[in-house]
Formats: C-alpha cells, sequence, structure tokens
C-alpha cells in the first residue's frame, strides 16, 4: 500500500553515549546538503535485506550538512538494533528513505512540554532544537533511569534550553502541578520507555486530545488477554490467535508471510484490509479513514472473536 525509495547515505561518525546506545551522524555520499526535514521526523533505515527499521532524527533541524539518529541496541529485541550496532563505522553507506514525520509539532501551541527518557529523547531533541531557533516558549522535562544515566545528558546540561533533570521519574515526576502553571493551550509531547509514557499519559489525562503528542517505535505486537480467530477471505483459511499472541507471529505460525519490513507500525508495507470485526491499531502509518479498512497486521491485534483479513 505504501512506497518508500532508498538512497545511500555514508556514516561519518560513530559515538557511544551510553554503553548501549550509538549516535551515528548520516551525510551524503558527495557532502552535498540533505533534504530539509522537520523536528520529529523519522528516517528508514534498510540495515539488512531482513532488518528495516525507522530512526528518530536528533540532530538539528537547521544544519543539513547531516542528520544524526541514536540507536539503543535491544539485546532482546528481534536483531534489527544488534545488526546497526555490529554493522555501522565511518565510511559505510547505509540505504535510507527520506524523512517522514508523523510526530510534528503544532504550530498554534502557546507552550510546548517535551518530556522524554532514554533514546525516546531523540526525536524532542530536534523539538528543542527547532524551538529555541524559532523563539518559541518550550520547557524540557528528561527522565533519568535508575543507573542514572541519559544518552544526552551532556549535551542538554551545555544546550541552554529550559531543561529539568528528573531522577527517580517513578515518584518525583509530577506534569499535573507544571501544567497548571503553563498556558491552557499548552501541548505536550512524550517519547520514551513504555512505563514512562503510561505515567506521562495518566498525568496529562485532563489535557485535550488534540494538546498530547506521543511516539512509540513499537517493538513488539498489540495484544489482548483474550484469544480470537482470523479468517483470511482469500485462502480460506481460519487461524487462532491465543490470548496475549500476535497476529503477525499467528499468521506466520499458519505459514502465512504477509509482506513486511519495519515491524514498526511505521512503514505500512504490511496492511491489508480487513472487515467483520473489531481490530485494535498499533500503527503510526495509517490514519483514521484508513483504519476502517485497513489494518497493520505487525502491530494490530482485534477486541471482537473473529477478524476478517484480505489474505
Amino acid at each position: 500500500m505504501f512506497s518508500v525509495q532508498f538512497s545511500p547515505l555514508r556514516v561519518t561518525a560513530c559515538e557511544m553515549l551510553t554503553p548501549d546506545v550509538m549516535r551515528l551522524r548520516l551525510q551524503h555520499p558527495t557532502g552535498r546538503r540533505l533534504p530539509p526535514f522537520e523536528a520529529g521526523a523519522h528516517l528508514q533505515i534498510q540495515i539488512s535485506e531482513q532488518h528495516r527499521r525507522a530512526y528518530s532524527l536528533c540532530s538539528n533541524p537547521s544544519d543539513l550538512s547531516h542528520y544524526e539518529i541514536a540507536v539503543k541496541c535491544e539485546h532482546a529485541g528481534r536483531g534489527g538494533s544488534q545488526a546497526l550496532h555490529a554493522l555501522a563505522r565511518p565510511g559505510i553507506e547505509l540505504a535510507a528513505s527520506l524523512p517522514c514525520n508523523l510526530f510534528a509539532l503544532a504550530p498554534e501551541a502557546e507552550h510546548h512540554l517535551l518530556v522524554g527518557g532514554g533514546v525516546g529523547l531523540t526525536p524532542l531533541m530536534a523539538m528543542a532544537y527547532q524551538l529555541a531557533a524559532q523563539g518559541r516558549a518550550f520547557s524540557f522535562v528528561v527522565a533519568i533511569s535508575s543507573a542514572g544515566s541519559s544518552p544526552f545528558v551532556d549535551q542538554l546540561a551545555a544546550s541552554g534550553w529550559p531543561v529539568e533533570l528528573v531522577d527517580n521519574p517513578r515518584q518525583k515526576l509530577d506534569l499535573r502541578r507544571r501544567l497548571e502553571g503553563l498556558p491552557a493551550n499548552t501541548h505536550v509531547y512524550c517519547c520514551g520507555p513504555a512505563g514512562l509514557m503510561q505515567r506521562v499519559r495518566e498525568q496529562c489525562a485532563d489535557l485535550p486530545g488534540d494538546q498530547w503528542h506521543e511516539e512509540a517505535f513499537v517493538g513488539s505486537e498489540t495484544s489482548v488477554q483474550t484469544g480470537f480467530q482470523l479468517h483470511l477471505s482469500d485462502s480460506g483459511l481460519d487461524i487462532e490467535v491465543p490470548a496475549g499472541g500476535s497476529m503477525l507471529a499467528a499468521l506466520r505460525q499458519a505459514g502465512v508471510a504477509p509482506d513486511t519490513n519495519c515491524e514498526q507500525g511505521i512503514c505500512g508495507s504490511c496492511v491489508v484490509a480487513w472487515s467483520d470485526g473489531e481490530p485494535l491499531h498499533g500503527d503510526q502509518c495509517l490514519d483514521d479513514d484508513d483504519r476502517s479498512e485497513y489494518i497493520a497486521v505487525c502491530c494490530g491485534s482485534c477486541r471482537s472473536a473473529r477478524l476478517t483479513l484480505a489474505l
């Protein structure tokens, strides 16, 4: 359903920000300026034939001499980040898409509150660069892990931005109090570990829906507590998805191999038509109109007992 074009970018610098987070600087092979992007954008990187992943740009959008991404090595993941950590070194070229933005800043906001932690800080760093350059009001709340680390802590300390570092965020993070002192039209942007995002989401529950923005590159499929059945209309197969299981895993186990690339709900390669059910959507590539007809099977699930897919 979605087509993505790739072109080579050369790795010109690698830096370990923490023991498991690597920052890569990417430049055009001939050194020319790169296509423009706005804060919140991501690239898709074709790491290998098996692995395509999306990574947020964390560099300054006003400096198009290069892009920067930060990649956490997920040792319990599906292999993409491990492959990139093993592969990346200065001089190597990676196939990359044009920047795509599903996490843009709201131009009408009176204040922008950026909240994140870990490698989830990457899109927020680009947002801070852009907001500071434009002279727009913002504040930046950074959750520090229990180990006391953050991949951008030194850069943030030297930035001059309005940054608050919060250690032990489980106990100390209090966004309700902070929001009380901010304009009514404050927009909140959150990216980080699932637990942090859930706490931030709960503390911002009274915020109007259009003032809440989050980005979560899903590493596993949406699951439900009860099982359901997939009916494949083209092949006539009925496939059981067990409680807590994933749609994509059940399809593969039954010998059905839908197209998948990023497996993060971003690229749209695994989108198929659905009918006769109540799907759960976990993607970031479809809008509400699309979701009335299509589902990204890499990160989708189902509330009803049965869902029909055009496979």
